[in-house]
């Protein structure tokens, strides 16, 4: 079955952004201490805020737009941890009832956080799971069914990240997304790119898990094989078919890095500059210290070595801040 899919306006961002106020916090951009000759790396850090992620924009900006019939009715969501919470986040504070289907491979710091808020759990197998993203039906469950990435609402709550980083550091040279299932990434280089035409937008993907790497390989959507890992919360065994065209079009390639990568720079982030966050953050960090000025220097970057006076200038989006004690202190001893 196809649906039918519209990016949002870079009006309907704005809508989004001041819709949002009192809602969602402006997260702060903050300086990485970590010295790379002619780079400087700053951290959009979404896991501050009220859910620690990102997710909060897109699922407070989708059930806001609802109508009182549709709210009365309830939500149901499907999500791997951070959207479900977003949702149940909301609300609670909307006062709606909200069931979230999520796939057995969710970590149960993720669970804690939606039990607490409010949501309603029904488990299945990372296949059901998965199937209700790719059909857009959740016949277990009854209410209003907000898409965690194929929607017009929630990809706009997600694109005020970009209006903010460019408020921020209007000289941005490039943006690194984690690519978990597409609406952040999308969300933010159309949002950047309608602000910043020339500046560069990159999703980060882990080696056990890197569908967009893929597809961008392939031109075209491929199923690969997903082994599951510490860096949760991205990664799938494909693009979403009604989303390829977007990504496709404003995301300009993918960085995939190593699970050893995406610790060792979970390691640097901590210990230097004291923030603590998921796995998926980890691999913008990861793509920001040891990829992105390879593909400066190759060539494959966007932006070209001699046309920048001064330092390149990149935004590294933290996604969230899910991740359990055992995997903390494994990643501080080295041994995640």
């Amino acid at each position: 079955m196809a649906f039918s899919l519209s990016m949002p306006t870079i009006e309907e961002i704005y809508a989004a952004q001041s819709r949002l106020q009192g809602i969602a916090i402006r997260t702060p951009l903050v300086k990485l201490n970590y010295d790379i000759p002619g780079l400087e790396i700053y951290l959009k850090c979404e896991q501050f805020q009220p859910i620690s992620s990102f997710k909060i924009r897109g699922a407070a900006n989708a059930i806001q737009i609802l109508s009182k019939e549709e709210k009365k009715n309830g939500i149901v969501v499907a999500s791997a941890g951070n959207m479900a919470q977003g949702v149940a986040w909301m609300a609670r504070r909307e006062q709606i009832n909200c069931e979230i289907i999520v796939p057995d491979t969710v970590n149960q710091v993720k669970l804690n956080e939606i039990e607490r808020l409010g949501g309603k759990i029904t488990k299945c197998s990372f296949e059901e799971w998965w199937k209700v993203i790719v059909t857009h039906q959740c016949p277990m469950l009854k209410g209003h069914f907000i898409h965690p990435v194929c929607d017009q609402n929630v990809i706009a709550g997600h694109g005020t990240i970009a209006l903010e980083i460019l408020e921020d550091l209007p000289d941005c040279d490039a943006i690194l997304v984690p690519f978990g299932g597409v609406a952040l990434v999308t969300g933010v280089a159309f949002a950047a790119k309608q602000k910043k035409p020339t500046i560069e937008v990159l999703a980060c993907e882990v080696e056990t898990a890197a569908p967009l790497a893929a597809a961008f390989k392939a031109n075209r959507v491929v199923n690969i094989p997903m082994i599951q890992s510490w860096v949760d919360g991205i990664g799938s065994s494909s693009v979403l078919d009604e989303m390829w065209p977007f990504v496709k079009s404003y995301v300009d390639d993918s960085i995939v890095v190593t699970l050893s990568e995406a610790a060792k720079a979970l390691k640097i982030l901590i210990e230097r500059s004291h923030v603590i966050c998921e796995g998926a953050s980890a691999t913008t960090i990861a793509a920001s210290l040891w990829h992105y000025m390879n593909l400066v220097e190759n060539g494959r970057a966007k932006l070209k070595r001699a046309q920048k006076a001064g330092k390149i200038k990149i935004v590294a989006v933290l996604s969230g801040g899910a991740i359990d004690n055992e995997n903390i202190i494994k990643c501080l001893n080295g041994t995640l």
